[in-house]
C-alpha cells in the first residue's frame, strides 16, 4: 500500500498535468483552429506564445499526463479487475467512460504525430485530429466529472498529510 502522500503526489501530478492539457487544448481549438478553414495564423500570440509555443505546451503535458495515466491505471489494476469479475460496470460506468475516452483521445492524438513523422498523407492526419479535438472536448467533461467526484479526497488526504507532516514535526 502506498503512503497517503505518495498517491496524493501522482493525483496532484494528475491534476496539474490534466489541467494544463485542457487548457492548451482548448486555447489551440479556439484561438488558432475555430473559422480558420486549415489557415492558421502561427504568429499571433496568446499571453505571448505562439502558436508553436500552445502546441508545444500541449505536446508536453500530453506526454507527462500519459505516462501518469498509465502508472495510474497500474495501481488501480485490481479495482477494474474487480469491477469485471464482479459484473459491477454500470455501478461504475463513469469512471470506466472515463477511461475508455482517455484511450481513443490518445490513440486520434498520438497518431497524427505518427503520420506527420511519416509524411503519410496530410488529409489522414486532419482527420485523426478533427476526431481527437470532438473527442476531448468530451473527455474534458468526464475529467471534470471525475474530479469533482474526488475533490473530497483531495482535501482529506491533503488535511492528513498536512497534520502527519506537523506532528511529526512536534515529535523531531
Amino acid at each position: 500500500m502506498r503512503s497517503p502522500f505518495f498517491r496524493f503526489t501522482i493525483n496532484l501530478a494528475l491534476l496539474l498535468s490534466a489541467l494544463i492539457m485542457i487548457y492548451s487544448g482548448l486555447l489551440l481549438q479556439v484561438e488558432y483552429h475555430l473559422g480558420n478553414h486549415g489557415n492558421i495564423v502561427t504568429e499571433n500570440t496568446v499571453f505571448g506564445i505562439s502558436y508553436y509555443g500552445w502546441s508545444s505546451i500541449h505536446k508536453v503535458s500530453i506526454v507527462i499526463l500519459s505516462m501518469l495515466m498509465i502508472y495510474h491505471l497500474y495501481l488501480h489494476r485490481k479495482w477494474y479487475s474487480s469491477v469485471f469479475k464482479k459484473r459491477l460496470v454500470l455501478r461504475n460506468k463513469q469512471v470506466l467512460m472515463l477511461s475508455v475516452l482517455f484511450v481513443f483521445v490518445a490513440l486520434t492524438g498520438y497518431i497524427p504525430w505518427i503520420i506527420y513523422l511519416q509524411g503519410v498523407n496530410i488529409i489522414y492526419r486532419k482527420a485523426f485530429i478533427e476526431i481527437h479535438d470532438k473527442l476531448a472536448i468530451i473527455l474534458t467533461i468526464y475529467i471534470i466529472l471525475h474530479i469533482i467526484k474526488r475533490l473530497r479526497w483531495f482535501l482529506t488526504t491533503f488535511e492528513k498529510i498536512k497534520t502527519d507532516t506537523t506532528h511529526t514535526k512536534r515529535i523531531s
